[in-house]
């Protein structure tokens, strides 16, 4: 005896009872966007491309491709809250490149953690902005 194959009514009403469950859990397909961001940190201010300000604006779920360098001692790229947790650190002609999602929204202090030069610590700031 052969095994049957699902007729195309069983199908349809299989397709019916996924989406069905889709609807009743609240799951819902998210668009999520890369963002490529260039950093440089220099006297005691971070400069953000395309932003007019020292503000990087993303959307929640998009996924954040960041490239930090320096032009003149070494920084730091730090948010530290209870959301993310980043800590790159970049030197003249060592840029780094790291990625993050952006999961929480909100406004986020970017700082420089680094004692090298006193003013850094106290000055150099930033923010990322997090939108729905």
């Amino acid at each position: 005896m052969r095994p049957r194959r699902p007729t195309q009514s069983f199908r349809f009403w299989s397709l019916v009872a996924a989406l069905v469950t889709l609807v009743a859990t609240g799951a819902t397909a998210v668009e999520q966007s890369k963002r490529e961001v260039t950093v440089v940190g220099r006297k005691y201010t971070y400069e953000i491309t395309d932003a007019s300000d020292t503000a990087i604006r993303v959307r929640v779920d998009d996924l954040v491709n960041v490239t930090f360098s320096v032009s003149d001692i070494a920084h730091t790229f730090t948010i530290s809250d209870d959301h993310y947790r980043i800590d790159r650190r970049a030197e003249p002609g060592k840029p780094v490149t790291f990625v993050f999602r952006a999961s929480d929204a909100g406004e986020f202090e970017i700082r420089c953690t680094l004692s090298i030069d006193a003013r850094c610590a106290k000055e150099m700031r930033g923010k990322l902005i997090v939108t729905k």
